[in-house]
């Protein structure tokens, strides 16, 4: 609403409503009895009588407002004033031009108005009769007619209110007129009448005193008229007779020294006694007329009073500072001379052996100082602090902390002290022991810094949830300083929204004095975080509840880790039952892909030769799926070397441009002089290529492949955070998309073995497992960040080490035995026939034992032929740890190839120490196997 344009009209229309003097008076009956009125007829909640200012709206009554005024800009009331006309907004959200108004967007929400302007007899709008209504309505005729009518009595009232105002100035001026002239006239009357003094004049008149003339007060002292004391003897009135002599002894000293003479002296009334004082004089007399004298009284029974009250007041001070813990002294600033002191100033200074002399007046202010400053320690700051003091016009009070050489501290205050005529006399010193004080103020600081020690936020609120205190940890830990928390609701700061649980906890510490557990709370930066919050209610003194103390623990790092430690406890147990499956699985599938190979090698058709190598084809690809598996359960060993990560992301790089869809962009940053890894190189391409297959297929639309790696060193801050990591130097090889991302629900599970959020068939849901595996082989970790809708990123952390990388050796020819003896022992029969013929195939000869027991046999009784074992590693009735140190005690010499479906060598210690030891991972091929078995008995 735009402001009303400042022209001669609306200098007008100001000066005609001032004129009212209306603007901020009180409420009035008749306008409060108007606006109601209006409210009821147009059944509105909101009525307002409203007189439109310069630049503001003042409402003389209303009802359903709380405000007394707003800005001229807000509202509808100056649109109705300046078209002069009623004005009428049904909807006020139905039209553009109310739409956005402050009144309609906020308190107090306003859809309907109507509005009357107030015309002056001179036809200036000076204000409006309104109704609102917070719901859109329409207003009838005969309501706008009842507007207008109540506008004219508004107006009514108006002109009045300023008659009668009028009127009243009148009045009032006449009655100061009068006033002043009667004023005048009694004081041009008789001043002598309206003195509060008795005066009059008297004479002399055989031993008594003739009354010539006396004031009012006089004649009423005496209980009679001024009339009737004319030429009335004094002991004519009631006068002591004895008091007559005393008065005429005095007229005739004034008589005699020819000046005033003043005495003082107590007259007994019915009313009480009263203290009078008297001054009488002489008046010269001419031409023989009688001697007379006058005579002036004033009542000073009131004075008197005062100085005995002051007396009374002084005894009492007196005893006051003789017992207040405060030591008093007050000097005489011209003099030196020592006013007053009470003996607790004797006994701060140590000076009780002066009090004495200094009672007596024999001692002044610098004869005591010698003796003071021997206890001060800083005597230069104790004379410069009472400088000020010497300032006539410095009459602030001067306070400064002296330190005693007995370890005291005396707090003193010194300031100017004025007569009644305003006049520096004196200086008062007050002196306070604050030892004590000070001691406890240590403690408290002592404490306060104990709290901003603690690690634990620590907060006090009231019972309103007002926070009270808010120490350094809390800083630390919420963002929030103590300025800016202190004052605040707890509720409002540290949480997102209102929680029930907050009103429970909240009635808790009130029924049962504390509360513990944990509670999610809100950071400054609005980072969520989980705390261990304890509750204690504080009670005062008389032991009603007081305020609440509040101990935060950050433990959100403690429940991340808990939370990566269950999904490790939940991963280990998917790897145990998939290590069982994937054992029995190669036990079935190693006497196929054996029997393959020995088929093919005797086939003579070439289409029996093309259904074997079918056959041989999908048995491969089930052993790769079960070493997937086992990857994934305790990671795959392999053949470690050293490596240059960055060979296997140039040849990643070259396998991603030739298969990928060109929408897809490759990015590689690569870190230079980058470290070396220890690792197998064909796992960790296939950690490459698994990770670049998910991010493929995570951008079926196209998108932004980046594959990066650099050097890094975890500090013990990071290994806190993830269990996996270990101080020290990593490689960190990230791959990035910018595809669909992982909803958050999903993050926990992506490395579980079968899950995958591909369509049916489209994924085995070992890809992410197995990679977790081999990294878990490799000794290191990953870790996993996505935004839904905007893509995916993985970093794998590999152990680095500062070596130059060794080549691979290049793979040998297959051997062939020379008839020697071969130990089988397998408990899979189908295992134990399939290896057996695959030797006698390639010149060797086979013994076979279905378990550790029967090859401890078979091994007594051809212990002189058997040349080398090939033992199971999981069989019933002895296993193949027992079984090989068994056989390992009757020939320590014996070559032994340890296989299992487990792929894992870390049951055989002696693998490690010895070269006619070998492990071999089931499925394998028969060239595999006569490999291994050459290299431990050649």
């Amino acid at each position: 609403m735009k402001t009303l344009v400042n022209n001669h009209h609306e200098v007008k229309r100001i000066e005609v409503l001032r004129q009212y003097q209306i603007l901020d008076s009180l409420p009035e009956q008749a306008f409060d009895d108007l606006a109601f009125l209006a409210a009821q007829i147009c059944h509105t909640p909101i009525a307002l009588i409203n007189l439109i200012d310069v630049n503001r709206q003042w409402f003389k009554a209303k009802v359903g407002l709380d405000v007394a005024e707003m800005p001229i800009e807000i509202g509808f009331c100056p649109l109705c004033l300046e078209q002069g006309d009623v004005l009428v907004i049904p909807d006020t959200l139905a039209d553009q031009r109310f739409a956005t108004s402050p009144v309609v967007q906020s308190e107090p929400h306003v859809r309907f108005y109507a509005g009357v302007p107030l015309l002056a007899p001179e036809g200036i709008a000076i204000g409006t009769v309104c109704i609102a209504d917070r719901v859109p309505r329409e207003i009838t005729s005969e309501q706008v007619e009842a507007l207008k009518a109540i506008s004219r009595l508004v107006i009514r009232q108006l002109e009045l209110r300023r008659n009668l105002t009028e009127l009243i100035e009148i009045k009032t001026e006449y009655q100061q007129a009068q006033a002043a002239l009667q004023q005048s006239e009694c004081t041009l009357r008789s001043f002598f009448d309206s003195t509060p003094m008795m005066m009059g004049v008297v004479e002399l008149q055989d031993n008594d005193i003739l009354h010539i003339s006396d004031n009012a007060t006089s004649a009423k002292f005496f209980g009679k008229t001024p009339e009737v004391m004319r030429n009335c003897l004094e002991s004519e009135i009631g006068m002591p007779r004895q008091q007559v002599c005393e008065w005429i002894k005095y007229y005739r000293e004034a008589e005699r020294t020819k000046s005033s003479v003043s005495f003082e002296y107590a007259h007994h009334t019915p009313q009480g006694e009263k203290w009078l004082k008297a001054t009488v004089s002489s008046i010269a007399a001419c031409c023989n007329y009688v001697k007379q004298f006058a005579y002036v009284v004033e009542d000073i029974t009131e004075r008197k009073q005062a100085e005995d009250n002051l007396r009374a007041a002084e005894a009492l001070l007196r005893s006051m500072t003789g017992v207040s813990p405060l030591a008093f002294y007050v000097v005489d600033n011209r003099t030196d001379k020592i006013l007053y002191f009470n003996d607790r100033f004797c006994e701060i200074w140590r000076i009780q052996h002066l009090k004495e002399q200094m009672v007596c007046g024999k001692l002044n202010n610098q004869d005591i100082i010698p003796e003071c400053l021997k206890l001060v320690v800083d005597i230069p700051t104790f004379a410069d602090a009472c400088q000020p003091l010497q300032n006539e016009n410095n009459r602030s009070v001067v306070e400064d902390e002296i330190l005693f050489t007995d370890g005291r501290i005396i707090r003193r205050f010194s300031t100017q002290v004025r007569d009644a005529s305003d006049r520096y006399f004196g200086r008062l010193y007050i002196f306070e022991d604050i030892t004590a004080r000070k001691q406890a103020e240590q403690q408290v600081r002592e404490q306060a810094a104990l709290l901003d020690i603690t690690s634990d936020a620590i907060i006090v609120r009231d019972l309103s949830n007002k926070i009270l205190l808010w120490n350094k940890s809390a800083e630390n830990l919420y963002g929030w300083s103590s300025q800016e928390a202190i004052g605040k609701y707890a509720n409002e700061l540290l949480y997102n929204e209102p929680s029930p649980l907050l009103q429970e906890i909240h009635q808790t510490v009130l029924e049962h004095g504390s509360w513990q557990g944990e509670l999610p709370k809100t950071q400054k930066s609005g980072k969520q975080i989980i705390v261990e919050s304890r509750w204690t209610l504080v009670r005062n003194e008389r032991l009603q509840p007081k305020s609440i103390l509040v101990v935060d623990t950050d433990i959100t790092q403690k429940k991340l880790l808990e939370k990566q430690f269950l999904r490790n406890q939940r991963m280990e147990s998917i790897g145990t039952l998939a290590s069982g499956i994937a054992h029995d699985l190669n036990n079935v599938l190693s006497p196929i892909l054996m029997s393959v190979q020995l088929l093919q090698a005797n086939s003579r058709e070439e289409r029996d030769r093309q259904i074997l190598s079918i056959v041989e084809t999908n048995v491969k690809r089930g052993a790769n799926l079960v070493k997937q598996v086992l990857s994934f359960a305790r990671g795959i060993e392999g053949d470690r070397t050293i490596l240059q990560v960055k060979h296997l992301i140039l040849e990643m790089k070259q396998i991603i441009e030739q298969t990928f869809p060109k929408s897809i962009t490759l990015e590689t940053e690569i870190q230079p002089e980058l470290w070396n890894v220890c690792g197998d190189a064909t796992q960790l391409h296939q950690v490459l290529i698994n990770l670049c297959l998910n991010a493929r297929d995570a951008m079926p639309g196209g998108g932004t492949l980046k594959i990066s790696a650099r050097n890094i060193f975890i500090d013990e801050n990071y290994a806190r955070v993830h269990l996996d990591a270990k101080v020290g130097y990593y490689i960190v090889l990230s791959v990035a998309d910018t595809g669909v991302g992982i909803p958050n629900e999903l993050l926990d599970r992506i490395f579980e073995p079968f899950f995958t959020t591909k369509e049916l068939g489209k994924g085995t849901g070992l890809g992410l497992s197995t990679v977790m595996g081999i990294i878990k082989g490799h000794g290191g970790f990953i870790t996993v960040s996505s935004q839904f809708g905007k893509g995916t990123k993985f970093k794998v952390y590999l152990s680095a080490i500062q070596t130059d990388t060794i080549p691979l050796p290049e793979d040998l020819e297959v051997p062939t035995g020379n008839g020697q003896y071969i130990l089988v022992v397998d408990d899979e029969s189908a295992v134990r026939e399939i290896t057996a013929t695959s030797l006698e195939e390639h010149n060797y000869k086979a013994l076979v034992a279905c378990d550790g027991i029967e090859a401890v046999a078979l091994y007594a009784q051809y212990k002189d032929k058997i040349r080398g074992a090939i033992i199971d590693m999981m069989m019933p009735n002895m296993d193949g740890t027992t079984t090989i140190n068994t056989l390992q005690k009757m020939n320590p010499l014996l070559p032994i190839v340890a296989v299992s479906g487990l792929a894992s060598s870390e049951q055989i210690p002696q693998l490690n120490t010895s070269k006619r030891f070998a492990f071999l991972a089931k499925p394998y091929t028969a060239q595999e196997l006569l490999k291994t078995l050459h290299s431990v008995i050649s």
